[in-house]
């Protein structure tokens, strides 16, 4: 009985013992696969960044050539306009919103810049003809487009004296910006940063000595961007960008005349309902008002038809030639590709010349 009990007790140890180390077997796999979970979860995860961010970048290079194709299609539209008078109601004039386009949304907007202010205009600069002296291109070594070149080759240079203010823009500049609840005065800061001297003018100039305090220094130049005016002293948010200021200016090198078939509302009182030199006797707000429903009616294609809105002379209309035209050259366009998370937007300023549009600048963002 002794001897099978021991001849018995054979298997169960070798099961116990087989038990023991497929349990350690277990457990080592266990080990393992936890400590590789964290491993094939990042594995993972790197892997789906990376498919998105292929993504993304897919679709960033889509969107800009979208994008593109948006400001290309209102350069066709503005080649084949006939530009003996320019409105909304042609077809560059026309918003194209929500247009569905491979995976994605195109929106186009085009605004005429000849129905702005052209604030830039405000500061020349005044040249002393006497002061000019012939000299060649060659020695100058000035390009052909920034002189006056002669048959002969030679180009005039000119001495700059002091800077010239357009009087006639100051007055619309502060009508305007009185309509929208700010300070008149503050046209002065405006004349300070656009001059090249460093004289303060007025009650309300600036010059290096106020903006040093703000920890950058005026400008005496041109506006490059219409954000610049947020610099300027006097120029607040509220004024620029709440009261929409910036809508109704422009830095596109226009002539100067106004658009009346594009011109907001606001720009024709600034415009046409303030007195200046040879306009004496300046539109009131009801006739403006009539103009700008009439022409949302009519398009106005001589500046004559002015009297068809408003109870005015020829003669009276004749006087607004300097002040108003009906036709354009310049436009902005904005064309925004949105395609899931993505977004890419394209802002060009155009210049038409007869059949030809050259892009005058580009910015994409």
């Amino acid at each position: 009985m002794q001897k099978g009990k021991i001849e018995n007790s054979r298997p169960k140890k070798a099961c116990k013992a087989l038990s023991n180390e497929g349990g350690f077997i277990l457990v080592t796999v266990l080990l393992v696969i936890a400590l590789l979970f964290p491993l094939v979860l990042a594995f993972n995860s790197k892997v789906q960044l990376n498919l998105i961010q292929a993504e993304n970048f897919r679709n960033s290079v889509q969107a800009l050539r979208i994008a593109h194709s948006g400001v290309e299609g209102v350069m066709g539209i503005l080649k084949e306009d006939d530009a003996v008078y320019d409105s909304r109601k042609d077809k560059w004039g026309m918003a194209f919103p929500g247009l569905a386009i491979a995976e994605g949304i195109l929106n186009v907007n085009t605004v005429d810049e000849d129905g702005k202010i052209p604030i830039n205009n405000l500061v020349g600069i005044a040249v002393d003809p006497t002061a000019a002296k012939e000299t060649t291109a060659k020695e100058s070594g000035i390009k052909e487009a920034s002189g006056t070149v002669s048959k002969t080759g030679t180009t005039t240079e000119k001495k700059v004296t002091n800077d010239d203010i357009d009087r006639d823009l100051e007055k619309r500049l502060k009508s305007l910006i009185t309509r929208l609840g700010g300070k008149p005065e503050i046209v002065d800061a405006l004349i300070d940063w656009l001059d090249s001297n460093d004289e303060v003018t007025g009650s309300e100039g600036a010059e290096d000595h106020y903006y040093k305090q703000q920890g950058y220094r005026c400008k005496n130049g041109p506006l490059d961007s219409l954000d610049e005016l947020l610099l300027i002293k006097g120029f607040d948010k509220e004024l620029v960008i709440d009261a929409k200021l910036k809508d109704y200016l422009t830095i596109a090198p226009t002539d100067g005349k106004i658009n009346i078939n594009t011109a907001p509302l606001e720009v024709l009182y600034a415009v046409l309902g303030t007195e200046t030199t040879g306009f004496a006797q300046p539109l009131s707000d009801s006739d403006l008002e009539n103009l700008a429903q009439y022409r949302e009616q009519h398009e106005l294609t001589n500046i004559q038809e002015v009297t068809f809105a408003v109870k005015i002379s020829q003669d009276q209309a004749g006087k607004m030639a300097p002040l108003i035209k009906v036709n354009s050259a310049f436009f902005t366009v904005n064309s925004r590709y949105t395609i899931g998370k993505v977004v890419k937007n394209v802002e060009a300023l155009l210049k038409r010349d007869g059949s030809t549009v050259a892009t005058i600048s580009w910015r994409e963002f």
